[in-house]
């Protein structure tokens, strides 16, 4: 059993006490050499002659006869699979108040109504090659009228009218973290087929070719971003509805700008949080270590790959 939270002794503490007595002291002065009380003790050093060991008991009483006997425990545990309710209405079914429904249910381990369900099996992936998977992604940013709370910390000053949004497109290469990102006033279609292109050529600087692109199901995302792609001879992927895991790898791409860029100043206008965005991108490419990468940087890694390591 574990020693007990409020314990004046240790176990170490409790065999010196009783060892002291043993050695012809007497209690007031072995609890005073182990600093307890006379009367802590004394308890200690009747529990060892009487053969009861050192351990702390269990503070359960010996008897509970207000206990609900063992007919109303079936009858509530029937009930509960029976009518699949909470306690209240198992007691109300019963006539068992539903504290003590509660009790009984936890005591046989079924107080949830509903097990937890397992979490599913984490699958990682990398790609081997360069540009063979650019995860794409979208973030709505406020436009600034005023510094809000999220840098502040204020939340009594509120801006006044309607700020608007901008639109955080994202990209990052599977293989080696390589990532871009730019700002436009819309998420749609032309926006999504702009950043594209964009993209496109950010990693043809790097000596790296798009094969294939890999999205969730936003509007933006839809007939012509398929028809763009194909025309620069990308594979168009999307996840399946509902499980942004599959692109996480944008998704913390999109927490790290928040972070370390969108909210890491105060910025007067959104046309300062706009020229801030290049330098944390090569920030990110050049400085940042990562630890999916072994320590390195995204640009190291794509020069690892590509066997110039410079």
């Amino acid at each position: 059993m574990d020693l007990h939270g409020s314990a004046a002794l240790s176990r170490r503490g409790r065999r010196r006490l009783v060892g002291l007595v043993a050695g012809g002291m007497t209690v007031t002065a072995a609890a005073v050499i182990v600093g307890c009380s006379r009367q802590t003790g004394s308890k200690w050093v009747n529990r060892a002659r009487r053969g009861e060991g050192l351990e702390d008991r269990s503070s359960r009483p010996h008897r509970s006869p207000r206990r609900v006997s063992a007919v109303v425990e079936q009858a509530v545990l029937r009930a509960r699979s029976e009518l699949r309710e909470g306690p209240h209405v198992i007691g109300w079914a019963t006539g068992v108040p539903a504290s003590t429904v509660h009790a009984i249910l936890r005591r046989h381990g079924c107080s949830r109504l509903a097990p937890r369900p397992a979490r599913e099996e984490i699958i990682r992936y990398q790609r081997d090659r360069p540009g063979e998977l650019v995860h794409i992604d979208a973030k709505k940013l406020g436009r600034i009228i005023q510094p809000g709370h999220r840098v502040t910390g204020d939340r009594r000053q509120r801006a006044r009218g309607t700020a608007g949004w901008q639109h955080l497109f994202v990209a990052i290469d599977d293989a080696t973290r390589l990532a871009y990102a730019e700002l436009y006033p819309d998420e749609t279609n032309l926006s999504a087929i702009s950043f594209l292109a964009a993209a496109q050529r950010f990693y043809q600087e790097h000596g790296i070719t798009i094969e294939r692109v890999l999205t969730d199901n936003g509007t933006c995302f839809k007939q012509r971003w398929s028809q763009a792609c194909a025309e620069r001879q990308i594979t168009a992927k999307r996840t399946r509805p509902y499980r942004p895991q599959t692109t996480g790898k944008a998704e913390r791409f999109i927490r790290t700008l928040l972070d370390r860029w969108a909210y890491a100043e105060v910025y007067p206008t959104e046309h300062d949080r706009a020229r801030a965005l290049p330098h944390a991108i090569h920030t990110y490419n050049h400085n940042r270590p990562h630890r999916a990468l072994g320590g390195r940087t995204p640009l190291q890694r794509v020069n690892d790959l590509s066997g110039t390591n410079t």
